[in-house]
């Protein structure tokens, strides 16, 4: 029950913010925010997904996806384009799946 009160109160929120409140129309200071929306939710995915159950000793112990995210990083730092760390990623884990 509070599962489906959550994801109603969700589903509201945002019909009200697109449909009634048009990007346009926001205050200057939260236009300026929305360009950094996009990146804070990669970065905590990329978080969540590196740390799991794990806790935060997986940010210090060295394993396979440091690696991917380390290459993914110089892939995105080098060519600027959003698909391209993300396929240097995988073929980074695959390769490494592969040969374990």
């Amino acid at each position: 029950m509070i599962l489906l009160v959550t994801a109603a109160a969700t589903y509201g929120l945002r019909v009200v913010l697109i449909t009634l409140v048009p990007a346009h129309r926001l205050p200057a200071v939260m236009r300026r925010g929305l360009s950094h929306l996009a990146p804070a939710a990669l970065a905590a995915l990329v978080v969540t997904a590196l740390v799991g159950s794990r806790g935060a000793t997986a940010l210090v112990v060295l394993g396979p996806m440091h690696l991917a995210l380390a290459v993914a990083a110089l892939v995105a730092w080098r060519f600027r384009n959003p698909a391209l760390p993300v396929l240097a990623a995988v073929a980074v884990m695959t390769v490494l799946e592969v040969l374990s």
